[in-house]
């Protein structure tokens, strides 16, 4: 009988009769019996996967199905995970809260009903808490980073990642999460508070839960070890033309114990006395070309500095330029380059060079990538006529022998020179000491193998002896160091083979070699391979101006036993591009060549908007060709006008003339009248992209005015007064943005109605190393909808959610009207044949 419940008993029987009956079974129903054993195949950190065996028992029907139930560790209620029954034996469950123990059972069902749940055991298999928390002692002013060792105890399971959290040391402070999926033992924790102080634990996760937390024992202060820069020197201003400029200055005298990061350099109008950032990328070399000044106005500059103690104070005021006597700009060129020297032990070492360009260029001597100062009689900076530039280097030595570089720069670009010195006496002296330790050692062994032998051994193989004349050697070489001793070299070779000595060298793919440069599009992944040479190996170096390069989000440093390469795993952009300088080192030698980046990209827009000529009928638009063409020569412009109530831009047509000659464009506008009200757009590309300037033009009437004929009399007439504005942005956009870190570097990407959103019309996606904007130009009621932003890596995954709505426009209707009667309405452009 359906869900009738019965209990069952066994008698056995002989030929003498029956027996005693069995105890009495338990009580059961026509269902099936519970799940077999759960096991749990993975835990994230909001989602864990199920999987279980059938029952033993089926109950005499099928199994048609199974439930399962859920609830945290700790409540009496238990929660259904899905709403219909589901036929695999296998669940994975979504939307569970991070750090938070879970239980769960699972049900059997067959047509008779539903058996008894089976509950997975959790007990003892949570991990030990991780052991020996401590804390780096180089804390900077914002992050910090802190280490741990593995838990004693995984739990029978393996360590699947570790959670860390951060307290400030005040009360009511609570613990906030820094992340949570965290594969290594290490953790640097970012956007801390300066001089505040922290608490910060750590948990241990396996399969089956998180352990207990370990925490630091005492607060951790945030401060930096390192002190300001030094103030940098005076700006200098030179190669001054109409628009532009070049301000240079020297690095400040003391680093504050922290390299250099950056320069600020500002500029404002003498009468004005309000500063303006000058750029807003970050400026890595003391010289910097400054563009878009304004003829006729006085302009100052001032810089400052910053390392990882903060920023320097800032530098005394240059002196005053008036931009004027514009010039066609030449990119500096090398007529003469700095050749490699060879010279004597006390020496002098001289490197020359001849520069071109125009305005004449900015030229400044590096050491190893860091900034040449002169250093009263034993290093000179010099400069003659005809553009000859030179470095003296007197009285060198061993440590004068390294690569140096010159670099000249103005307002058309930069150049850069690399020549190394090396210093003769080093070298033998080197030899000579390799040599006399060889013949040391050799006799050494000599005199060993001979301790038993009856017979006496020669005088001059007496290690006392010995040692004496060695001694002499070595203060013979000290005070004769100049002396050329290729002589008793080749005496010590001959007499005493010695392994293989190769000084380091750099070798230059052939197509790297003089002006080559490795070429790549924004956004192209780009390694650049140099093979090197060297016995024993030596120790390779990659930098960037005075940064050394070391393996990061951004770059990439690969070493094998012949060649290195540096690799930009995420892509190049136009700040990559420059001069990178590579060495490699070892005892015997020092090698360093520079390999040039050229990373094409979007040209700049147009600058310096205008209107001219503006008549009854028609405006000239004019500007000047973009500071940046991107890497590639401008192809052509694109110019557009939208009207204030329209909603796409106009390009060429009868009613616009465009034309274009030595870097400035044109567009003739016929037959003005108010309808033209609107902004325009001067879109410049070229073969890797795009870009756009804006402006505003306003028609707001009419007035009376006199016009003088040659007939010399006046006639009144109504002229429209027009002016135009130049925009910074297109009118009626929305820009969103979201700040982004992670190591590794995380992708980020936009999406909308499922689809990813690429920069195309009127939507722009921009990426830098801590922010994603999404940028959508003149928006319309399509435009309304769900977006998501999604930020990745392999160590997890973010999404951001947001609406955008539009806000309509409300038009007044127009009142019509239908012409009196018995008249004609004429066409606007019949109106001047008329009389009256």
């Amino acid at each position: 009988i359906k869900d009738a419940e019965y209990q069952f008993r066994i008698v056995a029987q002989n030929d003498i009769g029956e027996g005693e009956p069995s105890p009495v079974s338990e009580p059961v129903v026509y269902k099936p019996s519970q799940p077999g054993e759960i096991e749990i195949l993975s835990v994230f950190k909001d989602s864990i996967t199920l999987e279980w065996e059938r029952p033993e028992c089926d109950g005499g029907k099928d199994i048609i199905g199974y439930w399962v139930e859920y609830r945290q560790s700790g409540e009496t209620t238990w929660k259904k995970c899905h709403k219909e029954r589901i036929k695999d034996r296998q669940f994975t469950m979504g939307g569970l809260l991070e750090a938070t123990e879970y239980e769960f059972r699972v049900f059997a069902e067959n047509e008779t009903g539903i058996s008894r749940p089976q509950i997975p055991c959790w007990c003892g298999l949570h991990p030990s808490p991780p052991c020996g928390l401590h804390w780096s002692s180089t804390l900077l002013k914002n992050s910090a980073v802190i280490s741990w060792k593995p838990p004693e105890d995984d739990g029978g399971a393996f360590i699947t990642n570790y959670v860390v959290e951060k307290r400030e040391a005040k009360e009511g402070a609570e613990w906030q999460l820094v992340s949570s999926s965290i594969s290594s033992t290490t953790c640097r924790i970012v956007n801390l508070t300066e001089n505040a102080g922290y608490y910060f634990r750590v948990f241990a996760q396996n399969t089956f839960g998180m352990s207990e937390a370990l925490e630091v024992s005492s607060v951790v202060v945030i401060k930096t070890p390192f002190e300001k820069p030094g103030q940098p020197t005076q700006p200098i201003v030179s190669a001054v033309t109409k628009e532009s400029c070049v301000v240079s200055w020297r690095p400040p005298a003391s680093d504050g114990g922290s390299k250099i990061r950056n320069y600020y350099l500002e500029k404002r109008e003498k009468k004005q006395n309000k500063w303006i950032a000058v750029t807003t990328e970050e400026i890595h070399e003391t010289v910097y070309s400054v563009m878009g000044l304004i003829e006729g106005l006085e302009y100052e500059f001032r810089v400052k500095c910053e390392n990882l103690g903060g920023e320097s104070e800032w530098s005394e005021v240059s002196q005053p330029i008036i931009p004027k006597s514009d010039v066609p700009i030449q990119a500096p060129h090398f007529k003469e380059e700095i050749r490699n020297l060879n010279v004597k032990y006390r020496g002098h070492a001289t490197f020359v060079c001849k520069v071109t360009g125009h305005p004449k260029p900015v030229v400044k001597w590096f050491r190893q990538g860091k900034e040449i100062m002169p250093e009263g009689e034993k290093v000179k900076i010099q400069e003659f006529k005809g553009g000859y530039h030179q470095l003296v280097i007197t009285d060198v030595t061993e440590d004068d022998a390294t690569v140096y570089q010159v670099r000249a720069t103005n307002q058309g670009g930069s150049v850069s020179g690399t020549a190394s010195l090396d210093v003769e006496g080093k070298q033998c002296a080197l030899l000579l000491q390799i040599g006399a330790f060889r013949i040391n050692w050799r006799v050494r062994q000599t005199v060993c193998s001979k301790k038993n032998n009856p017979h006496p051994s020669p005088t001059f193989l007496n290690p006392i002896l010995f040692e004496l004349v060695f001694l002499y050697l070595k203060l013979f070489l000290v005070f004769l160091k100049a002396v050329d001793y290729s002589a008793l070299i080749f005496l010590f070779y001959c007499s005493v083979p010695l392994p293989a000595i190769v000084p380091a060298r750099i070798h230059l793919p052939k197509n790297l070699e003089g002006m080559g440069a490795v070429h790549a599009l924004r956004g192209e992944v780009v390694s650049i391979k140099i093979p090197f040479s060297g016995k024993p190996d030596p120790v390779i170096t990659w930098q960037k101006g005075q940064d050394l390069i070391d393996t990061n989000g951004h770059y990439q440093v690969i070493v094998t036993r012949s060649f290195t390469s540096l690799v930009f795993p995420n892509g190049v952009d136009r700040k990559d591009a420059g001069f990178y300088i590579v060495c490699a080192k070892n005892r015997f030698g020092i090698d360093q060549k520079t390999v040039e980046l050229d990373v094409a990209d979007v040209p700049d827009p147009p600058r310096g908007l205008k209107a001219s000529e503006v008549s009854r009928d028609s405006v000239n638009l004019t500007w000047n060709a973009p500071a940046n063409d991107g890497g590639s020569r401008v192809t052509h412009y694109t110019i557009e006008k939208r009207a204030t109530t329209a909603e796409r831009w106009i390009r060429n047509s009868e009613k616009y003339e465009i034309s274009y000659h030595e870097g400035v464009a044109t567009m003739y506008v016929k037959d003005i009248s108010k309808s033209d009200d609107g902004t325009y757009r001067c879109k410049v590309s070229n073969d890797y992209g795009e870009d756009s300037s804006y402006a505003e033009l306003f028609v707001k009437g009419v007035r009376e005015v006199s016009d003088y004929y040659r007939c010399r009399t006046v006639k009144k007439v109504k002229r429209r007064v027009d002016t135009l504005r130049l925009l910074e942005k297109p009118p009626e956009f929305t820009l969103f943005s979201c700040d982004i870190d992670g190591e590794p570097t995380p992708t980020v990407t936009w999406i909308r109605a499922s689809q990813a959103i690429v920069s195309s019309g009127r939507y722009q996606v921009t990426r830098t190393q801590y922010k994603s904007t999404f940028e959508i130009s003149s928006v319309q009621s399509s435009d309304e909808g769900s977006y998501t932003v999604v930020v990745e890596n392999s160590e997890g995954r973010q999404e951001a959610h947001f609406t955008l709505t539009v806000q309509k426009k409300r038009v007044p209707e127009k009142a019509i009207t239908s012409p009196p009667r018995g008249c004609t309405l004429i066409p606007p452009s019949a109106k001047k044949h008329l009389n009256h």
